[in-house]
């Protein structure tokens, strides 16, 4: 028989009277601090109060992963969303995707979408497993409906009452999930878990927290990549008032002082000087050139050799040919770099951080605090900004941790705006030689493309790097390696061509050169066959159903074909990446010499969606990055160092360059899950490029559209 339960159980088992939601460090506690909460998984823990704890494997960086998962839970578990609240774990082996936790890729929800719904099911299994031997019930006759265990529907206690016991019970290895019938949150608009405490203004972010007795310190950098600290003056910061410290490191300094605003006026007073570089005087003129030339290599590796290439050229009754080219781009996040450092008593530490890479932090902790792994505990905070700079801030943490040592107290380290541009770590500056062979009715027979650049692989990855001078970088031949496009004939190279400029994952990484090259030139092939842009497209593809479905979406969605108001006109991309198939249509005109967007239609799929706001944000986000990107967009190097160190000289989109509508159309094919906080952005930049050359007459050779050569205005 079930043992009787008085409503003042249920009542605050079930929290019915209390519902509260909260993302990041500043959470209440379970059962309000009366109990500790049940740890049922790896991922997840439930208090007395029935609140659902979620140890969360990835960062939320603004795209709403977190309440992908927080979807995914409710739903397996059967609970309310307003019953789950999430935080980053600390790096251990379940929060790992193989060796490593971090969060990039696009692969927070569909990495994870599996791990999570079983261990959900897991919990979900203990809890009815606990309650059926506790009351000698029928364990195939329960379930778990907002938070209740019930039975034929009628409840009969909340899950907070069972938890302890059922942690107590071994994990089921299989346990079973629920139908897709049963599920129904995925695939909707369910409110974002973070936007309250944003709201708020709650200390979410790093830059907002704070710990007691902590300092502030601002860095100090060397303008130069790779520059070393000569020597430097203390007497001039000190000078400043409110300073009280100045800790030498070995790309620069720290100014520590009792408040952010004397730090920076301290950092500004710094006289300092550093050693002198090899690359002092290298600039982008150099770096151009040196790609160029690197296209006409005789030695290239080779990534992709089908048909005969060589045989489509000499049987080609016309060739086309074009070398393309994009610069250096900083990430830009809002929230420059900055972290808490605290050493405790016990030899133990404690960072706070808003890192996209755990593993890689923990890792420069302890080299640089000598500690072990087990005694650090990493705080993830929520990301202003993220786009893949913060997967590489292994000098920014370990010059914090060097600096809290210094000074004996918690410090607050931070770069100012003119350091997270100027040593940021950028995504690469990539050259492109592409050649078509057309046949004598204008059909594609052969393509060759060769991209020449720096190995963004060898720098972000050093120094245990998997590949070696000269080998193929595969992030530099990304969406070309793998396109859908099946030409007779399709050579592919790449010429590795290094520079002492940092460059690391930047959103959709190779994709966005790539899909710029390919599809730009794409429009000068159809034009030189005489075939619209689309059917050239349709031909390359038409062995492929699914990515021919995301081409005809996109035009019909777009009216691709018909008339449009005089001085416009339409350009198409379609990029593969991360799992995921888009295009998108963009409608342009050219106002007062300004490419000005008038509509943007996307077609995404991406398989299957968990969160239809979130992919949403991430579409309409990844176009205004993406032409953000595409118009002004480009790390200049002077000296050795980028002449771009705030948003003044960095031109990043404006309001008034923004698209005047963005329409994104989901398709939900049901193949395995690809991303989506990247493969909205690619096609971006080729579709207005094609637009403006449809505009002008004059394909876009090389970016940002605004400084390019090419760029005719009108």
């Amino acid at each position: 028989m079930n043992k009787p339960l008085s409503r003042r159980q249920f009542v605050a088992g079930s929290g019915a009277l209390v519902v509260a939601l909260s993302v990041g460090p500043r959470t209440p506690a379970f059962a309000q601090g009366t109990t500790s909460p049940a740890k049922l998984t790896a991922f997840l823990e439930i208090g007395a109060d029935s609140f659902v704890k979620l140890w969360s494997p990835t960062t939320e960086m603004g795209q709403g992963t977190h309440t992908g998962h927080a979807i995914i839970i409710a739903e397996e578990l059967g609970i309310p969303m307003s019953r789950i609240r999430v935080e980053t774990a600390n790096p251990a082996p379940p929060f790992r995707r193989g060796t490593a936790m971090s969060s990039g890729g696009s692969w927070g929800v569909r990495a994870w979408h599996a791990p999570l719904r079983k261990a959900a099911a897991q919990a979900r299994e203990m809890l009815l497993a606990e309650m059926a031997e506790r009351n000698a019930l029928p364990l195939a006759e329960l379930d778990i409906v907002n938070g209740v265990v019930v039975r034929g529907g009628q409840p009969l206690a909340p899950i907070g009452l069972l938890a302890a016991g059922a942690a107590a019970r071994p994990l089921p290895e299989n346990p079973p999930l629920r139908p897709a019938s049963g599920r129904m949150l995925a695939g909707t608009d369910v409110a974002r878990l973070d936007i309250p405490a944003k709201v708020r203004g709650e200390p979410v972010f790093c830059f907002d927290m704070a710990v007691p007795g902590m300092v502030h310190a601002c860095a100090r950098l060397s303008p130069v990549f790779g520059g070393e600290l000569l020597d430097l003056d203390e007497a001039s910061a000190l000078a400043v008032k409110g300073v009280l410290q100045v800790v030498a490191l070995p790309g620069g300094a720290a100014v520590v002082a009792t408040s952010t605003w004397a730090a920076m006026r301290g950092a500004e007073a710094l006289k300092i000087r550093f050693k002198p570089t090899p690359h002092d005087r290298l600039d982008s003129a150099a770096i151009s050139a040196g790609m160029r030339e690197a296209l006409g290599s005789d030695t290239a590796a080779r990534a992709r050799n089908d048909g005969d290439m060589d045989a489509a050229l000499a049987d080609a009754a016309r060739t086309v040919e074009a070398d393309y080219e994009v610069p250096y781009l900083a990430h830009t996040p809002l929230e420059p770099w900055n972290a808490i450092v605290r050493f405790n008593e016990g030899g133990t530490l404690e960072a706070w951080a808003p890192t996209q890479a755990q593993d890689r932090l923990l890792g420069a902790i302890t080299a640089a605090s000598g500690l072990s792994a087990d005694k650090i505990t990493i705080h993830t905070t929520l990301l202003g900004g993220g786009f893949g700079r913060r997967l590489r801030d292994v000098e920014g943490i370990r010059d914090a941790v060097l600096t809290a040592r210094a000074v004996g107290k918690p410090v607050r380290f931070f770069w100012q705006r003119e350091d997270e541009i100027g040593q940021g770590w950028y995504r690469p500056a990539q050259a492109a030689r592409m050649k078509a062979a057309l046949a004598a009715d204008g059909s594609v027979t052969g393509l060759w493309v060769r991209t020449a650049g720096p190995s963004m692989v060898m720098d972000f990855a050093a120094p245990a790097t998997p590949i070696k001078e000269g080998e193929l970088d595969g992030s530099s031949v990304q969406s070309l390696r793998d396109t859908r496009y099946k030409p007779p004939a399709y050579r592919l190279d790449y010429v590795m061509k290094r520079y002492p400029v940092p460059t690391a994952p930047w959103r959709a990484v190779g994709s966005t050169q790539n899909g710029y090259f390919i599809e730009c030139f794409l429009d000068e092939v159809a034009k030189a066959a005489g075939k619209d842009p689309l059917a050239l497209r349709r031909s390359l593809l038409a062995h492929d159903p699914r990515a021919l479905k995301v081409l005809d979406v996109v035009a019909e969605k777009s009216g691709w074909g018909t008339a449009l108001p005089r001085g416009r006109a339409r350009g198409i991309a379609y990029v593969e990446s991360y799992g995921s198939l888009c295009a998108e249509v963009a409608e342009v005109s050219l106002v007062r010499g300004r490419p000005r967007v008038h509509r943007v239609v996307v077609a995404l799929d991406c398989g299957s969606i968990v969160s239809r706001d979130g992919v949403l944000s991430q579409i309409e986000g990844g176009v205004v990055q993406g032409l953000s990107a595409a118009l002004g967009e480009a790390v200049e190097i002077e000296g050795g160092a980028a002449a771009n160190r705030n948003l003044d000289s960095y031109q990043l989109l404006r309001m008034p360059d923004a698209p005047t509508r963005i329409e994104a159309h989901i398709i939900e094919s049901g193949e395995p899950m690809g991303g989506v906080g990247e493969p909205p952005l690619p096609p971006i930049a080729p579709a207005v490029a094609n637009a403006l050359f449809a505009l002008t007459g004059k394909p876009i050779r090389s970016l940002p559209i605004l400084k390019s050569p090419d760029f005719a205005r009108g």
